[in-house]
């Protein structure tokens, strides 16, 4: 068992990891505070976090964290997705390979579910109608019922999967070449699993990395690999009106609207220039609404999206190496985030970064402000 200091420090979680931590995800309750990592060292490494407030005044919470390593486990390849099955305790995770695996620590089970033909991007548990959705490079998305070792539905696109979102009944998808996709899940009750509209981005310059449903499941957000964020609305009843540009379809909405994150001025001989740094992840506080985007710039901000603020920003516990994956707990009081090298800026400055390391930060009050 660690601890860490106190509320002004965020806790290392004394554990060595190999290769960059891909994604984080908390357990979905708020009496288990589980975090589950995977990333390229194809190991999937659950933890029990725990923390005490010892003290408090006006201003903040004093908090005492500890972190303990619970099981290992070793996975076929990289892994570069990752999901709790509800709270049964077991999770799903998918790798580079395509497989998809089911684990369950407590019950010692190891089982493959089915495979995509190309990375397994995406993962989703629907506690709604007990099924898995996956999200592959091959382009499907799969839906799974865990009694075979056969999707029960899927769809193909003509684009690879990058990142997958859900809330609700709001199902976002992200593709290559700025592709997007959303679904009504309602419509599976009527044994239908189809797009309700494909359309693009109207990030143009880059491509999308992650995107995250609001807790409402009337929008979401998108990030793009240059230090964008995009946040779109969506209505099942009143579908936004949709305009042509240069052979690309795209929707609008009056109150969507998108903003520059994850920059940095950089001195580049006599001149000063701004760097964009991709957004490698986007995450929802369950309780409080608010966003946490990580960057490649080695730091994490929490965005308030109804009034279009910045509630907070925080330079990671490791010099300037990029924050890979981020989650809240289902408290909303958590934040886990990953650092490591994410290759953005390619093989020649891998050097510059140190060992992939997760870190937990405890929010105070106004690092959760939001909509409740």
């Amino acid at each position: 068992m660690n601890f860490s200091g106190y509320s002004g420090e965020d806790h290392l979680i004394p554990v060595l990891i190999e290769d960059t931590v891909q994604c984080l995800r908390f357990f979905p309750s708020k009496d288990i505070n589980y975090l589950a990592s995977g990333g390229w060292d194809s190991t999937l490494r659950l933890f029990e976090i725990n923390y005490q407030i010892t003290s408090q005044n006006s201003v903040q919470d004093f908090t005492r964290i500890s972190s303990n390593q619970k099981n290992v486990c070793k996975n076929s390849s990289p892994i570069i997705s990752l999901e709790w099955k509800g709270t049964s305790g077991a999770l799903i995770t998918g790798c580079v390979d395509g497989s998809i695996n089911y684990v369950d620590f407590q019950k010692k089970i190891f089982s493959k579910i089915g495979e995509h033909q190309g990375g397994c991007t995406g993962i989703l548990y629907i506690s709604r109608y007990d099924i898995i959705l996956t999200g592959g490079l091959d382009g499907y998305i799969k839906i799974w019922d865990l009694k075979s070792n056969n999707p029960v539905m899927s769809y193909q696109f003509c684009n690879k999967v990058y990142s997958m979102s859900c809330s609700k009944n709001l199902l976002v998808i992200s593709f290559s070449e700025n592709i997007m996709a959303y679904f009504n899940l309602d419509n599976l009750q009527r044994n239908k699993f189809e797009p309700e509209l494909i359309y693009s981005s109207h990030i143009r310059e880059s491509h999308i990395q992650k995107v995250a449903v609001t807790n409402e499941g009337n929008s979401y957000l998108e990030g793009s690999a240059e230090g964008r964020i995009a946040v779109k609305r969506i209505d099942f009843y009143s579908k936004p009106p949709i305009k042509n540009i240069d052979g690309y379809f795209e929707i609008q909405a009056e109150k969507d609207f998108a903003f520059k994150t994850h920059r940095e001025l950089r001195n580049i001989g006599v001149d000063k220039v701004v760097q964009a740094y991709p957004v490698n992840d986007l995450r929802i506080n369950p309780v409080y609404g608010s966003v946490a985007s990580a960057g490649g710039n080695g730091k994490y901000y929490i965005w308030d999206i109804e009034t279009k603020s910045k509630i907070c920003e925080r330079e990671n516990c490791d010099d300037k190496t990029p924050i890979t994956a981020i989650d809240f707990n289902y408290s909303g009081n958590l934040l886990a985030y990953a650092s490591g090298y994410d290759w953005s800026r390619g093989a020649q400055f891998a050097h510059l970064y140190t060992q992939p390391k997760i870190f937990i930060h405890y929010l105070q009050n106004n690092q959760r402000k939001g909509k409740k």
